[in-house]
């Protein structure tokens, strides 16, 4: 049982982890990228907003992810 719980927690901390640089990437991205932010039908004025909000997520995935992987025994 410990054995599966270890796998499991193991797995979806670096899904986590995976979800939060992706998210921290996309935030980059849409500061970056004119095409990226028409394409999504952002306005300059909610590019900060997005950004803040996907930094957030991002983090705190990272943090939650890394939490579940470096799991003590």
């Amino acid at each position: 049982m410990a054995k599966t719980r270890t796998v499991v927690s193991r797995i979806a901390g670096g899904i986590q982890y995976g979800l939060g640089i992706l998210s921290l990437v996309f935030a980059v991205l849409v500061y970056a990228s004119p095409s990226i932010r028409n394409a999504l039908a952002i306005t300059h004025g909610e590019v900060y907003l997005y950004i803040f909000l996907f930094s957030v997520f991002g983090i705190l995935s990272i943090l939650s992810g890394s939490l579940l992987l470096r799991e003590e025994k």
